[in-house]
C-alpha cells in the first residue's frame, strides 16, 4: 500500500500501536526508539532503504513497515545470519560484513535492477569508533539529496535507562559511534542530553535515552 496524502490516518495509528506494543513487550536497549524511527521516517517518500546491523529484527520490524507504506526495497545487512527475522516480500537480507558490502554496493544493485541511492540508512552494528567511521565513509556517498540517516547506540555506557525508569546491561564503546559522527561533522556534541542542532546541511536531533539514538536529516 503506497503511501499517498489520502491514506487513512487510521492505518498509521494502527501502524503505531504495532510497534508500542512491541516495544512494551519486549524491552531492548533500542525499544523506546522504535516509534521515533517510524515516525521519523514518514515525511520522507523512499525507494531504497539500508539496514546496517539487524540483531533480533526490533529495526526491520519497523523499516518493513516503512517500506511498505511508500512501497521502498528494503535492504538488510548482517555479518550474522537474521534472514529470518522477516518474511517482508521487498526485503533483501545480505549477510555480509557491512563495509566489504559497501565496496559493492553500486553493481549489486544495478544487477537487481535498483539504482544505489539510499532515502533512508540505519545504522546499528559493531559501536566501534573504527568501524563507524569506515560506515560514514562508505556508506553515506551513497545517500540521496533528501535523505535521514539514524544512528543507534550514540550514548552507551555500562547501564542504559528507557523512559520508564527500568535498566539494562550495556558496554562501554568509548564513544565510539557520537565521536565518529563529530568527527564527520567537525564539531562537538553531548550525547549525554537531549538536542537539536543544524550543522553543514543537515538537522540533527538527538535522544540520550536508552542507549541514544541520533538522526541526521538532509
Amino acid at each position: 500500500m503506497p503511501l499517498t496524502e489520502t491514506l487513512n490516518r487510521e492505518a498509521l495509528r494502527k501502524i503505531v500501536r504495532k510497534i508500542r506494543r512491541r516495544a512494551e513487550k519486549k524491552k531492548t536497549d533500542i525499544s523506546d526508539h522504535l516509534e521515533t524511527l517510524f515516525v521519523e521516517s514518514l515525511n520522507l517518500k523512499s525507494r531504497l532503504i539500508v539496514e546496517l546491523g539487524v540483531g533480533d529484527g526490533e529495526s526491520t520490524f519497523v523499516l518493513e513497515r516503512v517500506a511498505n507504506l511508500w512501497g521502498a526495497k528494503l535492504i538488510s545487512v548482517d555479518i550474522e545470519d537474521r534472514a529470518d527475522v522477516s518474511s517482508f516480500r521487498d526485503r533483501i537480507f545480505v549477510h555480509e560484513d557491512d563495509i566489504a558490502f559497501a565496496a559493492r554496493f553500486p553493481s549489486w544493485c544495478r544487477e537487481r535492477g535498483m539504482e544505489p541511492v539510499i532515502d533512508l540508512l540505519f545504522i546499528d552494528t559493531s559501536h566501534l569508533y573504527d568501524h563507524t567511521v569506515s560506515e560514514i565513509r562508505d556508506w553515506f556517498p551513497y545517500l540521496a539529496p533528501r535523505c535521514k540517516v539514524f544512528f543507534h547506540d550514540t550514548n552507551m555506557g555500562e547501564i542504559f535507562v528507557r523512559k520508564d525508569g527500568s535498566t539494562g546491561k550495556g558496554w562501554d564503546n568509548q564513544r565510539g559511534v557520537i565521536r565518529a559522527i563529530e568527527e564527520h561533522l567537525g564539531t562537538t556534541l553531548n550525547e549525554k542530553t537531549d538536542f537539536a542542532l543544524e550543522h553543514r546541511g543537515w538537522f540533527i536531533r538527538h535522544f540520550s535515552i536508552c542507549s541514544g539514538f541520533l538522526v541526521m536529516d538532509r
